[in-house]
């Protein structure tokens, strides 16, 4: 099973931009408590955002190479 973050990291990955709209995460929130919610919603976030991070270094990546050639 895919923790907050993992899931996080997924949706970025196939253009999810909102944890409302992952329905796997939704799964971990239906019957979280109230600080639950909380912690997987940070984590989401920081999963989301690692992927946009990894996603604009390989771009950067990418373009440098392509411009050195």
């Amino acid at each position: 099973m895919m923790t907050p973050r993992e899931l996080g990291k997924w949706a970025k990955t196939v253009g999810i931009n909102a944890p409302t709209l992952d329905a796997g995460f939704s799964c971990w929130i239906k019957n979280a408590s109230s600080e639950e919610r909380k912690q997987y919603l940070i984590e989401w976030w920081d999963g989301w955002y690692e992927a946009l991070d990894e996603s604009i270094s390989f771009q950067q990546h990418s373009y440098a190479n392509r411009s050195a050639a």
